[in-house]
């Protein structure tokens, strides 16, 4: 199990001709997909899982636009984030003008040692460079 790097060279007009590397994905789960992976560790029927997961989408996308934080626990957090623009007072700002974007973010979740005997910080990791092993999708060889 490895993240997938694909390598690629900036060639904008206004880009700098360097190297970077994203992640690349071979393919997209779907809910279904989900499900049979789930029923192969629990006890329960594919077509329950598949019937939960369908209604956590529901339930998350109505919690979501009601401007609740969402946590699941030993996964993460999810809420709305929003791109506006600024106003000069605060009377001044409006909805339709200065909200320009909105999207669901999501803050991976884990805990760490505290300063105190048994003690845990809930903080955000999963997801975190050394969570994961890389490997590069089209590895050229260096001369």
């Amino acid at each position: 199990m490895a993240v997938i790097v694909d390598v690629y060279q900036d060639k904008r007009k206004t880009g700098n001709n360097l190297w970077y590397g994203r992640a690349w994905h071979p393919g997209i789960l779907d809910t279904r997909a989900l499900a049979k992976r789930i029923e192969q560790n629990v006890s329960v029927k594919e077509s329950d899982v598949y019937a939960v997961l369908i209604e956590l989408a529901e339930v998350m996308s109505y919690e979501l636009q009601s401007s609740n934080k969402i946590h699941l626990d030993r996964f993460g957090y999810f809420g709305v984030s929003l791109r506006t623009t600024g106003a000069l007072t605060e009377a001044d700002f409006s909805i339709k003008e200065h909200i320009k974007n909105a999207k669901v973010i999501f803050t991976p979740e884990y805990t760490r040692d505290g300063a105190g005997e048994g003690s845990k910080l809930q903080s955000r990791a999963l997801g975190a460079k050394g969570d994961f092993q890389f490997v590069i999708k089209n590895p050229v060889p260096k001369p």
